[in-house]
């Protein structure tokens, strides 16, 4: 099952890269993005992945397969204490 979380900021949303280095900082998890493919790939698990991708000015949203991973977790976890708030109904 694939589940969809978005995070909406009040302002713009910070940087993909901005994200990357909060990630690593905050959780140990050195992540690695791919831009052509909106892939986040957890570099120590390479089957711990996501999409992340900025919707629009406000709003990141984050795809993956349902298990909430490690990387699911920081991820969620970094865009909520970099300003962010969940918008969709499971938060």
């Amino acid at each position: 099952m694939v589940c969809i979380r978005q995070i909406g900021f009040e302002g713009d949303c910070p940087s993909i890269v901005k994200i990357i280095n909060q990630i690593s900082q905050l959780s140990g998890i050195e992540p690695i993005y791919s831009a052509d493919r909106w892939l986040l790939i957890n570099s120590q698990n390479q089957e711990d992945v996501l999409n992340l991708y900025q919707e629009d000015d406000q709003t990141i949203t984050l795809t993956y397969d349902g298990k909430m991973t490690d990387l699911v977790r920081a991820t969620c976890q970094t865009l909520l204490q970099m300003g962010g708030y969940y918008t969709d109904e499971d938060s």
